[in-house]
């Protein structure tokens, strides 16, 4: 049984394992300030960052009241999967978190998966950013790209609208996206091949059809979200650590072996070569 077996999306396969714009990327510390919304901070940092679109790692971010969804199964007999009910937490704090930013209609918007604890313990999941309040201003880590832009738009395969890397020219780093089915390990190093890095740091989220590691326990489920975790690393093989949610909230992680997690949905990725 392969994985197109097992999560079958409503539109045509794409034509290409992966899509990348090539560009130009550059670190930067900002701060989110107190008594904003995340979307909000974070649509203000980029436009002070004049970048075009970016990676935050949002690890030790505090959180006050803030919703966030779970992976689930689809009930509209059109998707191969969908999201869970809305849940809601009084406070929390990120342990490690990776926020995708681009552009959506014109207006900057971002998705974020985390790991966070809150008064329900540890838990991982897809945070919705207009619904996350900032009670403290934290110094936060901004990957900046310039020369290519993340823009959200109908994918044709899955019917989700998701973030597409347009653009793109030369530079020292690359925003991509991994089309469904495709293997997660095989496709960030081919990519990153193509590149010519000999050496290069990832930074991702998105959903697998189950995962594979190293070592560790498998994750079944086909419905998935997950993380890089901490980040990827290249150095003529690629180290890839992730941490993965199922519908059921049960965690995995470990380094994903090879040839073993295709994905779901989508995978959005920054690469950055390193000297």
């Amino acid at each position: 049984m392969t994985s197109r077996d097992v999560i079958r999306h409503p539109g045509p396969p794409a034509s290409e394992p992966y899509s990348v714009a090539r560009g130009v990327a550059r670190e930067l510390k900002v701060t989110l300030p107190k008594g904003t919304v995340l979307m909000q901070a974070v649509s203000d940092a980029m436009d002070a960052a004049g970048c075009d679109s970016g990676v935050m790692v949002v690890d030790g971010l505090k959180m006050g009241p803030f919703d966030f969804v779970m992976p689930g199964p689809s009930n509209d007999g059109i998707h191969a999967a969908w999201y869970s009910a809305t849940h809601s937490r009084s406070s929390g704090q990120i342990k490690a978190g990776t926020a995708i930013i681009g552009k959506r209609e014109g207006a900057w918007w971002l998705h974020c998966h985390a790991v966070w604890t809150s008064e329900a313990g540890t838990e991982v999941g897809h945070l919705l950013p207009d619904a996350v309040h900032l009670p403290e201003d934290c110094e936060i880590t901004l990957v900046a790209f310039e020369g290519g832009v993340f823009e959200v738009s109908m994918n044709e395969e899955t019917l989700f609208p998701i973030f597409h890397p347009m653009g793109g020219g030369t530079g020292n780093a690359l925003i991509a996206k991994v089309n469904p089915h495709a293997d997660i390990h095989g496709s960030i190093s081919a990519m990153i091949k193509d590149a010519g890095f000999d050496r290069a740091t990832v930074y991702g989220i998105g959903s697998l059809i189950g995962a594979v590691f190293e070592e560790g326990i498998a994750m079944a489920s086909p419905i998935s979200e997950v993380l890089i975790e901490p980040q990827g690393q290249w150095d003529g093989a690629l180290r890839l650590p992730m941490r993965c949610v199922d519908p059921d909230g049960a965690q995995f992680a470990g380094d994903i072996k090879p040839d073993s997690s295709p994905v779901c949905v989508t995978f959005e990725l920054l690469v950055v070569k390193q000297p």
